[in-house]
């Protein structure tokens, strides 16, 4: 990799960095118009890397008597995603038009569909990075910092609040209403694809490295459709509630009995579908034993009440591997 591709990678995750830190501190006033800066910033910057990393051109044609000048934002986004409706596109797009639009207008909060734009932008990043370079950001910020926390009343915080557009001027609140209304609408025509543009913000978001290994939740997005896999905190001791030999009683129990079930056939299960691995199966407290969950005593009386030979098969299936 070139010197400048890896110069360009690091100022990038640096500008994106320093996004997060801005958009997540409501102390600063001016945060709103810093973090689109600083994200566009970021992307342009990555994009260029990605563009020079393929052997492509980052500077423009030179013209005689002019200044040598790169790639802008929108060029590079028309070069690396080349449909028009690409999602990722489309909210790095719309939050340039806020960083051109509102940098006249004075507003001393961020309403809570830019929010939700932001919050998607924020979580799109990262997966460039990684994809495109191979680089994991997990490696230099906590994941918590990946979230944008709305820790106050959104209603207090719309439009529609007669505290809040005091604040504002009239020209102010015709844009915002305009441009959030755009956003929603945007949101809505992708469908499925919403979430990578806009997720609605209603409480606090919390995210993991591999939401797989984690109990989750879905929120609702545009239309009931999905918006993003959350973290929820819970009790382990309420979730993952069984030892093993509470598990295997409460399992004979369910099936009556038939099939048998004992401790050698809940180890075979155990190796053979990778239970241990399964955060919504199994918990592994600190100082103690392994403790299981109600979801996974009812999949295993679940697999055999459709297979009576679903024991047997999974010990040959636990010795095979």
């Amino acid at each position: 990799m070139k010197r400048l591709t890896r110069n360009l990678i690091d100022n990038s995750i640096e500008a994106f960095i320093h996004a997060l830190e801005t958009i997540n501190r409501p102390s600063v006033k001016y945060r709103m118009e810093s973090f689109c800066f600083l994200y566009c910033n970021s992307w342009e910057l990555l994009m260029k890397a990605k563009l020079l990393h393929e052997g492509k051109r980052i500077f423009c044609k030179k013209k005689r008597g002019e200044t040598r000048r790169s790639l802008s934002l929108e060029d590079c986004l028309n070069r690396i995603f080349t449909s028009h409706s690409d999602p990722i596109k489309l909210n790095i797009k719309k939050i340039y038009d806020l960083r051109n639009d509102a940098t006249h207008l004075i507003i001393p909060f961020v309403p809570i569909d830019i929010m939700g734009l932001f919050q998607a932008g924020v979580l799109n990043y990262p997966k460039a990075l990684r994809n495109w370079f191979g680089v994991n950001l997990s490696d230099r910020i906590p994941l918590g910092m990946m979230v944008l926390i709305y820790d106050f009343d959104p209603k207090q915080h719309s439009l529609e609040y007669a505290k809040m557009t005091r604040k504002l001027s009239p020209e102010t609140v015709h844009w915002l209403t305009e441009f959030q209304r755009t956003i929603r609408e945007q949101a809505t025509s992708l469908g499925k694809a919403t979430q990578q543009f806009y997720i609605p913000i209603d409480l606090q978001l919390a995210i993991v490295k591999k939401p797989d290994k984690a109990d989750i939740i879905l929120s609702s997005g545009i239309s009931g459709k999905e918006a993003l896999i959350l973290e929820v905190p819970k009790d382990p001791n309420k979730t993952h509630p069984y030892r093993q030999t509470e598990l295997v009683k409460l399992v004979n129990q369910k099936l009556g009995g038939k099939p048998p079930f004992n401790t050698f056939d809940f180890q075979c299960i155990k190796k053979a579908f990778n239970i241990t691995t399964k955060a919504e199966f199994c918990y592994f407290p600190k100082f103690s034993s392994p403790q299981y969950s109600e979801k996974l005593t009812d999949w295993i009386v679940k697999q055999a009440s459709k297979n009576p030979d679903f024991f047997v098969r999974t010990r040959s299936k636990a010795k095979i591997k």
